[in-house]
């Protein structure tokens, strides 16, 4: 049996929700590119390594997703959610969330994060 795309970004999303940010390399390409927000882009494993350990895990210590759409189409799969972050203080701040990914060969080759973080990073 085969893993269809939606399957791959559902286990995905369960090993950043881990933050098992490594192990969640395995799901994309050698050249994939990552964007989160205004970020910028991330070219290849080793630069989405160290964006999406840096943009903003330090300003958080949990994380859960809750996945409200989840849309393949061709080589896309398009993910709405709701994010809740648990800061370091223990307050939650829960953020809407799209993300857009391209695949190629059952891997993702583009992911694009559609969101605004500010509020994660502003003072509460």
């Amino acid at each position: 049996m085969t893993t269809s795309a939606t399957q791959t970004i559902r286990h995905l999303i369960s090993l950043f929700e881990g933050f098992k940010v490594e192990e969640a390399l395995t799901l994309f390409t050698d050249d994939a590119t990552y964007r989160f927000g205004n970020f910028p882009t991330a070219n290849g494993k080793q630069e989405i390594l160290q964006t999406a350990t840096s943009s903003h895990l330090e300003a958080i210590k949990g994380i859960s997703f809750k996945i409200l759409e989840l849309i393949e189409v061709d080589d896309y799969v398009i993910c709405e959610m709701e994010i809740t972050y648990i800061r370091t203080d223990d307050t939650k701040l829960i953020l809407p969330c799209t993300d857009v990914f391209r695949m190629q060969d059952g891997l993702v080759k583009d992911m694009r994060i559609y969101m605004d973080p500010t509020p994660l990073f502003a003072p509460h």
